[in-house]
């Protein structure tokens, strides 16, 4: 097992290319023999104990709404219209128009930390899960081995766990409601103890299965990209399948909203939606602006909307639970992946190909680019843990990376992507920094303007105001608040 720290300070200019693997996952194929919807899935094969082998080595209007369009990088799209290159549409859809250029302007983007740790088997780790045990769970994508590993979050050791053998190897994988990982794989459904110990179920009418999740009623989600589907399973192995409304919609990631509904992306060329399911069975289903976006990832955002990235598109979008889209332009133009939400209060995303990069992107939309170690890793996918850290997987380095430092301090640089500073837009009203939390959670975000009581950007310079330290972002690196001020309020202690 091979760990790797370094310091690093790098310009990313090159594009991403090539597909991060979000396609159909192939024929259905193996698993048990299904049965109808609702029912119980036939032909479980179970397997006692496993093979472990842990190892040391470890914005044009809709109906009506006039359009503002402006040199920034935001375009807006539906009721109001907004500068800049940022797009929005309201929840019946509608096209894309503005601008290119930067993002809005923020702080400089923090110092992160990134540790690689190689896996023992040669294989190509895909999706990744942070477990019910504490341990980090991820599928191997080829069929040699065709297994699921796990590793603690001191990045050893690994164990690696051999499951039933179809065309491709396990693809997504969830945490469940009983203590163990779920995953899908070509024709089934996986469940498998901390152990190793698993058990195999086929999808009803020998449906493919690709993204998963926990639901909001304690039961599995996950996506038939082949069969246009979403479906359910409960620890009791019943089914229940839904029909996506648009034909040939793809669908493909999926995760549990805060609004108590499901949320997935629709991949497919002619659908390029978000789509919103209830429990019921209830779908609602809103177009992303760009068109043939290819929307890969998704992810519930601290500010409780959906977020997901657009890989064609170069672009990461927000829709609200009313169904506003909103789109952000990645300024280096590299194509996005997964996505989760780190524990600094930010959305970060993998990009593969020629960008072999982690993305940072702050709710306000101001992106930045980190240089993942090892070459041509393509990053994969991306997890948040537990611990505080997020979590990745490097596709062709055989390799799970580790994201520390979140709230900077860490070693390794970003190239910014920003534009100037300024205010946000005059209209969030504060009384202390920590009132102010549209670019992220952490140092170098905003501050509360001392005269005008109004969040605006660090980098403005402005004093702030604070009663205890406790209200400074910079506390945990050493600022403290005296006169109404913190210290400092960006990194190095400015």
């Amino acid at each position: 097992m091979k760990k790797r720290s370094v310091c690093l300070g790098l310009l990313l200019t090159a594009s991403a290319c090539g597909d991060p693997g979000s396609g159909p996952a192939g024929a259905p194929a193996g698993g048990g023999a299904g049965t109808s919807p609702g029912s119980t899935a036939g032909g479980g094969s179970v397997a006692t104990g496993g093979s472990a082998a842990p190892t040391a080595g470890g914005a044009a209007p809709t109906a009506g709404g006039p359009t503002v369009s402006g040199g920034g990088g935001q375009a807006t799209t539906g009721g109001t219209g907004t500068t800049g290159g940022q797009s929005t549409s309201g929840a019946g859809g509608g096209s894309s128009a503005g601008g290119g250029g930067s993002v809005i302007g923020g702080p400089a983007p923090p110092p992160i930390t990134i540790d690689e740790y190689l896996a023992p088997t040669p294989s190509q780790p895909g999706f990744i899960a942070y477990g019910p045990d504490g341990n980090v769970w991820f599928t191997h994508q080829s069929t040699k081995p065709s297994a699921v590993s796990k590793l603690d979050k001191s990045g050893m050791p690994f164990s690696l766990y051999m499951v039933n053998v179809t065309n491709i190897g396990p693809r997504g994988i969830a945490p469940g409601p009983d203590g163990n990982v779920w995953y899908t794989k070509q024709g089934g459904i996986g469940q498998m103890q901390p152990s190793g110990a698993y058990t195999e179920f086929g999808v009803p009418n020998g449906g493919d299965s690709a993204g998963i999740c926990l639901g909001p009623d304690m039961a599995l989600w996950f996506t038939q990209q082949l069969h246009n589907k979403v479906s359910r399973v409960g620890t009791d192995k019943q089914f229940k399948d839904f029909t996506v409304p648009t034909a040939n919609s793809a669908p493909l990631a999926i995760v549990a909203g805060k609004d108590g509904n499901l949320w997935f992306t629709e991949a497919g060329v002619g659908a390029n939606k978000i789509g919103q399911l209830s429990p019921a069975g209830a779908f609602k289903e809103f177009p992303i602006p760009t068109a043939a976006s290819n929307p890969t990832g998704i992810a519930v955002g601290p500010d409780g909307n959906l977020w997901f990235t657009e890989h064609d598109a170069h672009k990461i979008g927000k829709v609200t639970p009313a169904g506003e889209v909103t789109e952000f332009l990645i300024p280096s133009g590299n194509s996005p992946g997964r996505i989760a939400t780190g524990a600094d209060g930010n959305l970060w995303f993998t990009e593969a190909g020629a960008a072999n990069s982690i993305g940072r992107i702050t709710p306000l939309g101001q992106v930045s680019e980190y240089p993942v170690p090892s070459k041509a890793s393509d990053p994969y996918d991306i997890v948040a843990g537990g611990d505080g850290n997020l979590w990745f997987t490097e596709l062709s380095s055989n390799k799970i990376g580790r994201i520390s430092n979140l709230k900077g301090g860490g070693t390794l640089m970003a190239s910014s992507g920003m534009g100037g500073g300024g205010e946000l837009g005059g209209d969030t009203v504060c009384k202390k920094d920590t009132d102010c939390k549209e670019s992220g959670q952490a140092c170098g975000g905003d501050v509360c303007s001392t005269d005008k009581n109004l969040c605006v950007l660090a980098v403005s310079m402005d004093k702030g105001s604070c009663v205890a330290d406790a209200d400074c972002w910079c506390k945990s690196e050493g600022a403290t608040c005296s006169a109404g001020h913190c210290s400092f309020t960006v990194h190095g202690g400015i």
